[in-house]
């Protein structure tokens, strides 16, 4: 009897771990009523940014799959991207790749106090394919994702 009660009672303590290490944990955004500044990033202030495109996910690639994905965050006075939100993306890979490269640009790099105030900007990442010669930033996409600036990520076709 001793033994079955301890087995049940080390079951029941790992299935109480089991439970609480799975709760979601809540997001919380710190800025939640701060207005979007539209094409924040195109200001001479932050000319100094190391911006790059992001890479164009290899599944999208493989399926020939062009397409888009506005990223909404907040920059802080401390160089520091907070509430990372996708607008808009037509795409789960595009979506995902677009926050991650905002995450990793070279935001550190950058003087403390630029802005005096955190400001809420947005980032339209377009993937698409360059096509006989013409750059695909001067065509006109057949998908749509809000945003002046715009980070043009550029794809080969596999055959």
């Amino acid at each position: 009897m001793t033994k079955h009660f301890t087995v049940f009672s080390f079951i029941l303590v790992i299935s109480a771990l089991l439970i609480s290490g799975c709760k979601t944990t809540s997001t919380t955004v710190e800025y939640p009523n701060l207005p979007v500044v539209d094409n924040e990033l195109g200001k001479s202030k932050w000319a100094q940014l190391e911006r790059f495109p992001a890479r164009y996910p290899q599944q999208a690639v493989i399926n020939s799959t062009e397409g888009c994905a506005t990223i909404e965050y907040v920059i802080t006075p401390e160089n520091n991207v907070r509430d990372i939100v996708v607008v808009k993306s037509t795409n789960k890979h595009f979506a995902a790749t677009a926050q991650d490269v905002v995450t990793n640009w070279k935001w550190k790099d950058l003087p403390n106090n630029i802005i005096s105030e955190p400001v809420k900007t947005q980032t339209r990442f377009d993937f698409c394919f360059d096509k006989a010669g013409q750059a695909c930033s001067t065509m006109e996409p057949e998908y749509s994702c809000p945003g002046e600036d715009i980070i043009y990520s550029r794809g080969m076709m596999v055959q």
